[in-house]
């Protein structure tokens, strides 16, 4: 096999357990090489925190390729490491061979997510994501506050607040305010967007590996 062929890997995790034995499956793969920190690579697997920040500042073509291996598995969280730049997205249990898959894929630039992250965006796809200020809208009425009050802060007339509120009824599929922030929480789309600053990119860049001595996803051209 030329060197070509092979797909270099940094295994960049938090978590030391996850780390270890992401680097002992894929050591155990001919076409795969696990490369140390500094080396040149073409995937870096990383935790979610190290992941999204590792994408989002890579220019559009750079490499490496961003595999993010993380528990967290909530649309939202989903959602917000791939607009960041991840180009694939693991959720914790999935098969060994998902792992491998995943690191070849991603390797030649294709977007690959394990079957749980494929189905936690399947609930999306049926209609558009909710806009920015319907976020806003989202937001105050998960914690509780009216119409009026909604109106008040957000400096709109409550017949504004009323429809944003009527297309949030709509896109999450619900029938109360209670639904809504059910669904809403469910889904991960109140969790906090992590900044991709430069400095939260530096700190990625410096985190060290832990070295250590393959059911149908969904894979996409980019």
């Amino acid at each position: 096999m030329s060197r070509s062929d092979t797909v270099r890997v940094l295994v960049n995790h938090a978590d030391p357990l996850v780390a270890c034995g992401l680097v002992t499956t894929l050591s155990l793969e001919p076409d795969i090489e696990v490369v140390d920190a500094g080396a040149a690579c073409d995937v870096v697997v990383a935790d979610y925190e190290r992941g999204v920040a590792l994408a989002g500042g890579l220019p559009c073509r750079a490499l490496p390729n961003v595999l993010v291996v993380t528990a967290r598995s909530s649309e939202g969280e989903i959602r917000h490491a791939l607009e960041q730049g991840a180009r694939g997205y693991l959720v914790l249990g999935c098969r060994l061979h998902e792992v491998v898959a995943a690191v070849r894929l991603t390797g030649r630039g294709l977007r690959y997510l394990d079957v749980a992250a494929a189905h936690r965006l399947a609930d999306s796809l049926a209609s558009a994501p909710p806009t920015s200020r319907e976020m806003e809208v989202l937001r105050l009425l998960v914690d509780g506050r009216s119409n009026k009050l909604i109106a008040r802060e957000l400096d709109i007339s409550v017949g504004t607040v009323k429809s944003h509120v009527k297309a949030l009824f709509m896109k999450l599929d619900a029938s109360s305010r209670t639904e809504v922030a059910t669904i809403a929480e469910r889904r991960g789309l109140l969790s906090l967007r992590m900044p991709s600053t430069a400095l939260d990119v530096a700190r990625a860049a410096r985190w060290s590996p832990v070295l250590a001595p393959a059911a149908p996803a969904l894979a996409v051209a980019a």
